[in-house]
């Protein structure tokens, strides 16, 4: 039993490493982003199913059409990342979809101090 839990531990270690990687490729593509990790593997309860959801908060977005937003970078396989602008997530932040999933989450980067 220990070496499983062990092996779980290791794999949301290597995800979260995954993660701030992926948010240093961001920062370098985008400039200033929030990047927060949610849903199972923040919480800890992922499987084999699990996908590694993100949300990505970044000022470049604005202007730009949801699903065109994903144009300026490039997911990890297994990812699934919200990019949002800043002003779109302070609205959606208190809507009772996002409180409920954002109450187990791993801050990776906060340049806009969103989770501050």
């Amino acid at each position: 039993m220990e070496r499983i839990l062990e092996e779980r531990r290791k794999q949301r270690e290597e995800v979260l490493n995954q993660v701030r990687e992926f948010a240093e490729e961001l920062r370098r593509n985008l400039g200033k982003v929030t990047v927060v990790l949610y849903g199972s593997y923040a919480r800890g309860d992922f499987n084999l199913w699990s996908d590694v959801d993100v949300l990505l908060v970044s000022e470049r977005f604005d202007g730009i059409r949801f699903l065109d937003r994903y144009e300026l970078f490039k997911a990890r396989e297994g990812f699934e990342v919200k990019p949002y602008t800043p002003q779109e997530f302070s609205k959606m932040r208190n809507k009772i979809g996002w409180r409920e999933a954002l109450k187990d989450k791993v801050i990776i980067a906060d340049d806009y101090s969103l989770f501050t």
